[in-house]
């Protein structure tokens, strides 16, 4: 199980119940803009480490199937991303 569960969404919700528990507690929320800053450094950076890794000419002879799923995970999660922030009235 440890290898095939991404932690990373075990700690995104930990993460996310603690800063709800805190503000709901009457912490002000702009305690935690710090750690969204540092977050968003911490993602970029993964998909720098993602990009950097990547070998073009073999995923090119690879075929179309991988580049086809990446395409179609881009789209959904697009998607899913603009729905909810219509959905909470973030647009």
């Amino acid at each position: 199980m440890k290898k095939i569960f991404p932690f990373f969404i075990l700690f995104f919700v930990l993460a996310s119940i603690i800063t709800t528990l805190c503000t709901m507690g009457g912490v002000d929320s702009s305690v935690f803009n710090p750690l969204k800053t540092l977050s968003k450094f911490f993602i970029v950076m993964a998909m720098m480490a993602i990009g950097f890794n990547t070998d073009i000419v073999k995923l090119v002879k690879s075929g179309g199937k991988p580049i086809f799923m990446g395409l179609c995970c881009w789209i959904s999660i697009s998607l899913v991303s603009l729905g909810m922030q219509m959905a909470l009235g973030l647009h």
